[in-house]
């Protein structure tokens, strides 16, 4: 008896781990992962906000406004936050203008510099030579005299005192409701800021317990610093630098025993860097632009406890939940931070039951004959957010699949605020689609780690379709 068209797409589908068996989720959080009682102590983390506004007569470029940074502060204060972490790269072009720019944000929320949550501030490389890419205020400030009256790193320690109305130290350390944070800032050596971590351990009982301390800085840590930390345990480290988005569970990575958490951007432009595709899909990604993914500016409450610590993940522009906290219990192994441990918790995206498919054909501005694929937001699991959706088109029984990938429309914003209420489009030129008539379109949707939820699928008429 001949295969049947819905018999041979069953076996297709499943064959490409397109359908999943029924029942519940695959995963769920341990037991134990919830925290109790209220936090020991509650910080802020943001990163790279980028503040760049007009100096009278130097046309250095446009006003990026502060709304962002002000809007991070307001949360955090709303959060009654212990401290709040900064992890570099405030001053876009390193002027000094841009970084008083930023007091007036911390003035306008606190009240004053000398006012508010405890200040854990770190320089990057914008701040100290203007773009990361060369000196480029010293080639716009040739003359001294201009360049110390604009420049801020021209007396970084003068400077940063006037502004902050704290002393500036190359490395540091600060010690806050009895947690110890080791701060680090741009163009000193990492063997100095490793000398502060080894010269603290005994004083600050590093390493003993399970109780974490955190370490500050706008890079990644190099292998002085990973010696040092591994040395002492109970490290977690928080950087920037990237502009990686926190929708992606990838930037968390691990260092040994201890994890690194990268901070995404909060800059005006918006933080609309994703990565690690490969990991993700075996079909490249598509959709990457802000008008499908959002912009993004994002930020960090981490809350520690007794046994473990969480991290809420945020967007300041619109509002919201990048998702589920990350939640770290102390003194497990495996690593709960480990991406193998990590999968156990990120759940699987679901279609809700009404969820279905729409697929026209349109016509794109180039005047090429195309078909759309309008994909429903997979929100029907809320343990789980998606992040994108592979999607296969299968042309007439035994013909040749197509393969293709796209980000979920908003996964860079809050939960509520995705673009287009969360639908999601892909148009496929005709010219790429498989032979047959009647095609069928299946997308499941997925995490940033890969793990997916049940595919949903339609068929499709296309008028004067592909033959073989």
């Amino acid at each position: 008896m001949e295969t049947t068209r819905r018999e041979f797409l069953k076996e297709s589908l499943s064959a490409l781990g397109f359908l999943a068996l029924p029942g519940g989720w695959l995963f769920a959080s341990p037991p134990g992962w919830k925290p109790k009682g209220k936090p020991n102590l509650v910080f802020g983390v943001i990163s790279d906000t980028h503040l760049r506004t007009a100096v009278k007569g130097n046309g250095h470029g446009a006003h990026w406004p502060d709304k962002y940074l002000v809007s991070a502060l307001r949360y955090f204060k709303e959060q009654k936050v212990d401290a709040i972490v900064h992890c570099g790269d405030m001053a876009h072009r390193g002027q000094t203008r841009e970084m008083e720019f930023h007091a007036e944000a911390w003035k306008r929320v606190f009240g004053g510099v000398e006012n508010g949550p405890v200040k854990l501030l770190v320089t990057g490389n914008h701040d100290v030579d203007g773009s990361g890419y060369g000196d480029f205020v010293k080639n716009r400030y040739p003359d001294p005299a201009e360049r110390a009256k604009y420049v801020l790193a021209t007396d970084m320690a003068a400077n940063w005192e006037r502004v902050w109305g704290e002393a500036y130290e190359p490395v540091w350390h600060k010690e806050v409701k009895g947690y110890h944070f080791f701060g680090r800032h741009w163009n000193v050596d990492y063997k100095d800021f490793a000398g502060l971590v080894n010269s603290s351990a005994a004083q600050c009982g590093l390493g003993e317990g399970t109780r974490p301390y955190f370490v500050l800085q706008h890079r990644r840590p190099y292998a002085e610093l990973r010696k040092a930390l591994s040395a002492h345990g109970n490290a977690v480290s928080f950087f920037g630098h990237n502009h990686w988005s926190a929708s992606n569970w990838n930037v968390i990575s691990l260092y040994g025993a201890f994890p690194c958490i990268q901070c995404p951007s909060c800059e005006p432009r918006g933080c609309t860097a994703l990565t690690w595709d490969g990991y993700i899909s075996k079909a490249k990604i598509e959709g990457r632009e802000a008008e499908n993914v959002g912009k993004g500016r994002q930020g960090y409450v981490v809350r520690v406890y007794d046994d473990m610590l969480t991290i809420e993940r945020r967007e300041f522009g619109e509002g919201g939940s990048l998702g589920a906290d990350w939640v770290m219990p102390f003194g497990k192994e495996p690593h709960p931070f480990s991406k193998e441990e990590l999968k156990k918790v990120i759940g699987e995206p679901q279609f809700s039951k009404s969820g279905k498919l729409r697929v026209e054909s349109v016509k794109l501005e180039s005047g090429e004959e195309a078909v759309k694929i309008s994909i429903p937001l997979a929100d029907g699991n809320p343990d789980s957010r998606v992040y994108a959706y592979e999607v296969v088109v299968i042309g007439e029984a035994g013909s040749q699949k197509l393969f293709k990938a796209v980000y979920a429309a908003g996964c860079n914003m809050g939960i509520g605020h995705e673009t287009n209420g969360g639908v999601t489009a892909l148009e496929i030129p005709k010219d790429e689609l498989p032979p047959g008539k009647t095609l069928t379109v299946a997308v499941r949707p997925l995490t940033s780690l890969g793990t997916s939820g049940r595919a949903i699928a339609t068929e499709f008429k296309a008028s004067g379709g592909r033959t073989a």
